[in-house]
């Protein structure tokens, strides 16, 4: 099975190195942008479309995560998104095929609904 692709947006530094770091002992290809902005910039040039994005919601820039999952809905439904804040209220805003991680998770808890998303789609981590 094709190793998943995964978009990390993250401002937090350490919390994207981390991020990147676990999704990768796991096998995934992964790609990491501070900002939602930088995101959309990466999936419009790309030919193929990542799996699955993993990304804050409250981030610097124009657009937001949630902002960035509507027009991934949009535009490359194929395309899982996994939101996380330590707003937990902001979940209550989330589309269908938007998944929720609170802030502050473990390494596992992070695994998990990542491999939720990717077998929604028929991809394992796996």
């Amino acid at each position: 099975m094709a190793q998943p692709s995964i978009l990390v947006l993250e401002d937090d530094e350490i919390i994207r190195a981390l991020m990147v770091d676990v999704l990768e002992d796991f096998g995934a290809i992964v790609t990491s942008f501070p900002s939602a902005d930088e995101g959309m910039i990466y999936l419009e040039r790309e030919d193929d479309p990542v799996d699955l994005i993993v990304s804050d919601i409250q981030m610097p820039g124009l657009l937001n995560g949630y902002d960035l999952s509507r027009v991934v809905a949009h535009r490359w439904p194929s395309v899982r998104v996994l939101l996380t804040s330590g707003n937990t209220k902001m979940a209550e805003e989330l589309g269908g095929s938007v998944r929720f991680l609170p802030k502050p998770w473990s390494t596992e808890h992070l695994i998990e609904c990542v491999q939720t998303a990717l077998t929604q789609q028929g991809s394992s981590l796996h």
